[in-house]
């Protein structure tokens, strides 16, 4: 794919090289690869038993016809649901693959490209873990670059293992 005229050919990239795989293909391949963690469904849950429960205390006291009641109804039919698509398409799409070339996150829906970084580009790599992620083993990747950007990528599985994995490549590259 490198053409003459191409003034570096370092920055010049294959198409299926800058692919992230899926987890099966990674799997095989022997890539790295890092997805969500189930920990993103946690809010989504937390609030339709929040509505429930609220609208069975009120079916309890005899108000379950009243306009507060209706409204629980309304939240449990229509936001419940909705944030229960939202979790599973990021779910299904938050990934952070790793190799010696690059590293490629994808943040998640609804961002649709994924962010391809150098090793040599990583400065630091944090991890941070909210609630859930303390509870159930979650965490946000949080990769410093030299540029003094910074790439999140929430909700991942196993963000320490990702970290040392980050760590590694930048180490090797700066090497």
């Amino acid at each position: 794919m490198q053409k003459a005229s191409d003034p570096n050919p370092a920055l010049v990239l294959d198409a299926e090289e800058l692919r992230i795989l899926e987890r099966r293909e990674a799997a095989s391949s022997g890539v790295p690869l890092f997805a969500a963690h189930w920990h993103i469904f946690v809010p989504t849950v937390a609030i339709g038993l929040l509505y429930s429960f609220a609208w069975l205390f009120l079916a309890y006291l005899g108000k379950s016809d009243s306009g507060l009641a209706r409204l629980f109804i309304v939240v449990m039919a229509v936001g419940v649901p909705l944030l229960a698509a939202h979790a599973f398409l990021r779910f299904q799409t938050i990934r952070l693959q790793i190799n010696e070339k690059h590293l490629l996150c994808h943040p998640g829906w609804p961002k649709e490209l994924p962010i391809d970084v150098p090793p040599e580009m990583i400065d630091s790599v944090k991890v941070r873990r909210g609630l859930s992620g303390r509870l159930f083993g979650g965490g946000t990747v949080v990769i410093k670059l030299v540029t003094g950007n910074t790439i999140a990528i929430a909700d991942l599985a196993n963000p320490e293992k990702a970290r040392a994995a980050i760590m590694e490549v930048a180490t090797n590259a700066t090497d």
